[in-house]
Parts: structure tokens; C-alpha cells; sequence
């Protein structure tokens, strides 16, 4: 009977002392001291992750820009080369041409009995050549304003790839530098609660 009362007692006297210990103020605030400060570390590295993790995307978008800009110069200068040759070709043919052009000239002046020496076969001769030196001019002179043109182009688009890369790893870097900021200004203010709990502690 003594030990069932001694029991019983026991248990009594170990509620009471569970209920004060949960009744106690110095438990609730050490326990939201340990919730502040985990949460504030858990913000912290978030903010950080997202800092790294924002500079690496722009990092990556700007090598994706300078890439692009290097097959597009290497595109322009294989479509200038292009031009250059066809260019070339197209004036090796106006020669062809007026050569044979030439000919049928003297066959057809031969044939009438014209005197190739004459002022007006001269003439003609001249006016052929004369048109066939237009053609090449021309042909000459559009290839090369073409491919003046694109080469100012692509190196237009190349600056303009460049600055556009440059100013998305400086915004990387600003993305980086604010997590850390934003990091800490989440232990700052777990610090400021933490110390608002135990400011008025006794």
C-alpha cells in the first residue's frame, strides 16, 4: 500500500514538474530562439543559392550571345567570299562575252567587205568595248559595295553582341552580390528577433 502511494505521488510531483517546465517563459523563448535562428540561416542560403544561381543564367546567356555572334561573322564572312568569287566569275564572263562579241564583228564586217580599218568599224569596236567595260564596272563595283556592306554589319552586330554580353555578366555579377546582401539582411533581422526575445528576459 506504501509503495502504491509512493508511486503515485511520484508521478504526481513529475506532471507538476513537465507543467512548470512548459509553463516556464525561458523554454518558449529558447525554443523561438532556435526557430528564429534556423529560420534566418535557411533564408540566408536561399538568398545566396538564388544570387549564384541568377549570375551562372546570365553567364550562360552571354556565352549563348557571343556564340551566336561568332557564327554570324563567320556566316557573313563565307557569304561575302561567296559574293566576291560569283562577282569574279560574272566579270570573267562580260570578258568572255565581249571577246566573242568581237569576233562575230570581224566575221560580220569581213563577210560585208568592210574595211576593218575604217573609222566606223573603229567606232563600233570601241562602243563594244566600251559596254563591255561598263558591265564590268558595274558588276565589280556592286560586289564591292555589298560586301562593304555586310562587313560593316557584322561588325556592327558583333559590338552589339559584345555589349549586350558584357552588360549581362555585370548584371550577373549585381544578382550575386544582392543575394549576399539579402542574406545578410535575413540574419540581421533573426538577430533582432532573437535579441527582441531575450531583451526583456529575467
Amino acid at each position: 500500500m506504501c509503495t502504491a502511494n509512493n508511486s503515485a505521488a511520484n508521478e504526481a510531483a513529475a506532471t507538476q514538474t513537465k507543467t512548470a517546465f512548459y509553463k516556464n517563459p525561458q523554454f518558449w523563448r529558447g525554443a523561438g530562439t532556435d526557430l528564429a535562428i534556423g529560420s534566418g540561416i535557411m533564408s540566408a542560403s536561399s538568398a545566396i543559392t538564388s544570387g549564384r544561381a541568377e549570375q551562372a543564367n546570365l553567364n550562360a546567356q552571354a556565352r549563348a550571345v557571343e556564340t551566336q555572334a561568332a557564327l554570324d561573322e563567320r556566316s557573313s564572312n563565307r557569304q561575302i567570299k561567296y559574293d566576291l568569287q560569283n562577282a569574279a566569275f560574272q566579270v570573267k564572263q562580260a570578258r568572255r562575252a565581249g571577246r566573242q562579241n568581237y569576233g562575230k564583228q570581224l566575221v560580220a564586217a569581213a563577210a560585208n567587205g568592210t574595211d576593218l580599218s575604217s573609222v566606223s568599224f573603229e567606232d563600233v569596236v570601241l562602243d563594244s568595248l566600251r559596254a563591255e567595260k561598263e558591265d564590268i564596272d558595274f558588276i565589280k563595283r556592286t560586289a564591292s559595295a555589298r560586301a562593304g556592306e555586310m562587313q560593316l554589319q557584322a561588325e556592327l552586330s558583333k559590338v552589339g553582341a559584345k555589349g549586350q554580353a558584357e552588360q549581362m555578366r555585370i548584371a550577373g555579377k549585381y544578382a550575386k552580390k544582392a543575394g549576399r546582401i539579402n542574406a545578410y539582411s535575413s540574419m540581421l533581422s533573426s538577430a533582432a528577433m532573437v535579441a527582441g526575445m531575450w531583451g526583456g528576459a529575467k
